[in-house]
C-alpha cells in the first residue's frame, strides 16, 4: 500500500499578481457591460479602473521582448471587434498592438528621458497632441505611452529618488488626460463621473506606492495559485473572456431579435 505524497503549498502571491488580477476583474466587468448590458453605464465606469494598470506595468517591467502571441491574439481580437461592430467605420487596432509598440519604443524612450524634466515634458505633450490622431484607430492609442511612462518613471524612482518628481508629473498627467478623454468619449452621468474621478485617484496612489515582492497578505494556498495563474496568463485571460463575451453578445442579441421578430408576427396575428 503507497501512501500519496502531500501536495506541496502554492508558492506566494507577488504584487504583480495582485494587480494583474484586479486589471483583469475590472475589465471584465467592462466588457460585460460592453457585450451583455450596455445599458448599465456603471461597468463601463468600473472598467475604465483597469486599463492605467496593464500600461502602467508594461512601462514598469524591465522585459523588453514581444511574445508572438501578441500580434497573434491582437489580430484576432481586431477581427473579434470587426464581428461585433458588423462594419470597419469604429474598429480600432486591439490594445495588445499597443503594448507591442510600447515594448518595442521603451528602450528609446528610456535613453531618450534620462533624468530631464524638460524632455519628459516634451514626451507628455507629445503624446497628448497625438491624442486625437491615434486614438481613433489604435485602442487607447497615447493615453497608453502617457501610463507605460509613468510606470517607467516610478521604476527609477525607486532605484533613484531623484526621479520622484518626474514620476510624480507623468502619473498626474496621464491620470488627468485619461479621465478626460474617457469622460468625452462615454459621456458619463454626474454620478458615474465622479465615482471614475474617485476610482482613478486611488488606482493611481496604489501605483504610486507599488513595490515588486511577495504580497503582504498571502491567501490560502487554492486562491494563491488562481492568483499566480492570472499573473502569468493574464493576456492570454483577457483575449478569452473578450471571445466568450462577444459570442454571448451575439447569441443574446440573436435571441432579443428572435423575441422581438415573434411578437411582432404574433401582433400582426
Amino acid at each position: 500500500m503507497t501512501t500519496a505524497e502531500p501536495r506541496l503549498p502554492a508558492p506566494p502571491v507577488t504584487t504583480t499578481d495582485v494587480l494583474k488580477a484586479t486589471a483583469l476583474l475590472l475589465i471584465v466587468v467592462d466588457h460585460v457591460g460592453h457585450f451583455l448590458a450596455d445599458d448599465w453605464g456603471i461597468l463601463r465606469v468600473i472598467g475604465r479602473l483597469g486599463v492605467p494598470i496593464f500600461f502602467f506595468l508594461i512601462g514598469f517591467a524591465r522585459n523588453r521582448d514581444v511574445p508572438w502571441s501578441w500580434p497573434a491574439l491582437g489580430i484576432l481580437l481586431t477581427g473579434v471587434d470587426y464581428l461585433s461592430l458588423g462594419s470597419l467605420e469604429n474598429v480600432q487596432l486591439n490594445i495588445l498592438f499597443n503594448f507591442a509598440a510600447i515594448r518595442l519604443a521603451l528602450p528609446l524612450v528610456e535613453r531618450f528621458l534620462a533624468l530631464s524634466f524638460l524632455r519628459l515634458a516634451l514626451l507628455l505633450l507629445v503624446c497628448a497632441l497625438l491624442l486625437p490622431l491615434v486614438n481613433p484607430w489604435l485602442e487607447y492609442g497615447a493615453e497608453g505611452w502617457l501610463f507605460a511612462a509613468f510606470g517607467l518613471m516610478h521604476r527609477k524612482a525607486i532605484a533613484d529618488a531623484s526621479f520622484k518628481p518626474l514620476r510624480d508629473l507623468s502619473g498626474l498627467v496621464a491620470f488627468v488626460i485619461y479621465a478626460v478623454v474617457e469622460q468625452r468619449d462615454y459621456g458619463f452621468a454626474l454620478p458615474n463621473t465622479v465615482f471614475l474621478v474617485l476610482g482613478l485617484a486611488a488606482i493611481a496612489m496604489i501605483l504610486r506606492d507599488f513595490r515588486r515582492g511577495d504580497s503582504i497578505i498571502q491567501p490560502p494556498s487554492g486562491l494563491r495559485r488562481a492568483l499566480r495563474f492570472c499573473g502569468r496568463h493574464s493576456l492570454e485571460i483577457y483575449a478569452a473572456q473578450i471571445v466568450l463575451l462577444a459570442a454571448l453578445g451575439s447569441l443574446w442579441s440573436t435571441d432579443g431579435n428572435d423575441t422581438e421578430t415573434g411578437d411582432a408576427d404574433d401582433q400582426a396575428a
